[in-house]
């Protein structure tokens, strides 16, 4: 959101226009998920280079494999970036909570995961909180910034990203469990 609040003059001094280039700020997020195969690989380089290493080899596998998480990643984060811009940095803030509903959903059905009753307690108390947050936003007053229907739009979409998130992190669980990659491997790897 602080790249947001940018602005800068026009060509001969013509209105000001803002930052939005939500696309930017994405490959900002990338190079940082990139900076973690680079943190991973020095740990690999000092685990070896003691007398007895700790860290366990890591098996083979194709780099590709975090294709669909990677573009999960950055679908999600675009539509966001997007969103941002039409609803309030507090909204978008407390919807991005709805992550925790699909992300449990999603495991249950795709991961055979069996959520306990705190679990299922905690989805329909967070799902209440994202009704509250959206009546909320309904009947608040708007400031100039932001029209009603750009707000529903705003917080729509960032509901729908958080679908996004979800399938990526269970893409993510699958892949690290199933081939037993390093965590800052797999990260690192998306930011590729």
């Amino acid at each position: 959101r602080w790249a947001d609040n940018f602005s800068a003059a026009g060509c001969g001094g013509t209105e000001e226009h803002g930052f939005q280039h939500p696309f930017l700020q994405a490959v900002g997020m990338f190079l940082g998920e990139f900076s973690c195969l680079v943190v991973f690989y020095l740990l690999v380089w000092r685990d070896r280079r003691r007398p007895e290493p700790s860290m366990a080899p890591a098996q083979p596998f194709n780099p590709l494999l975090f294709l669909p998480p990677a573009l999960c990643d950055m679908t999600g984060t675009s539509i966001m970036y997007v969103a941002l811009n039409m609803t309030s940095a507090s909204s978008f803030q407390m919807l991005r909570g709805s992550v925790i509903i699909f992300t449990g959903l999603l495991s249950v059905a795709f991961l055979g995961r069996k959520l306990e009753l705190s679990q299922w307690l905690g989805i329909l108390v967070t799902i209440v909180g994202l009704v509250v947050v959206g009546l909320a936003d309904l009947r608040s007053s708007h400031d100039q910034k932001h029209k009603l229907s750009e707000v529903i739009t705003g917080d729509l979409l960032i509901v729908m990203a958080q679908v996004i998130v979800a399938i990526q992190m269970v893409l993510e669980e699958k892949f690290v469990y199933k081939h037993d990659v390093h965590p800052l491997r797999a990260v690192g790897t998306e930011g590729l």
